[in-house]
């Protein structure tokens, strides 16, 4: 009997818990600005997209830290993180934004899905190289420039 008595105190217990587990989901969730979501364009996408192109893991990690709507961002196109991470595809920038909510059945204004994009090339930055020639490359009019000149004369 007591055995008993403790498992039929112990489910409505274990309910209460999954209706406290479930309410504390729901208001966990994220509802996303229309500026995040909605299809048009913004420093901030361009942005993500120059991250996500270099491969700049660091940065896109810390943006979907700093907003967890960052996976769920959507450009013009229709496309956001998670198709331009397919796109050049970076597997570690992938998991992540399918970890903070990006849609991997989402589809862009064309109707393709994020696995769907055509791979590609990597982009990385490359910084100009330095040069040491000071003069050389100075502007110096000559006698053509004269030539050029509109005078007004009244």
């Amino acid at each position: 009997p007591s055995g008993t008595m403790a498992r039929v105190s112990a489910a409505p217990v274990a309910l209460a818990l999954a209706i406290i587990t479930l309410v504390a989901g729901a208001a966990a969730a994220v509802v996303c600005d229309e500026s995040i979501t909605g299809f048009h364009d913004n420093e901030m996408k361009s942005q993500a997209w120059t991250d996500i192109a270099h491969e700049n893991v660091q940065a896109v990690l810390l943006a979907i830290e700093d907003d967890p709507c960052y996976a769920q961002m959507r450009a013009a196109d229709g496309r956001g993180p998670l198709f331009w991470a397919n796109e050049f595809y970076n597997q570690e920038i992938i998991d992540a934004l399918v970890e903070a909510g990006g849609d991997i059945t989402a589809k862009d204004r064309s109707g393709l899905t994020p696995k769907q994009m055509p791979r590609a090339p990597a982009m990385t930055f490359e910084a100009p190289e330095e040069t040491t020639d000071t003069d050389d490359d100075e502007y110096e009019p000559d006698d053509e420039d004269d030539a050029h000149e509109v005078h007004d004369e009244m």
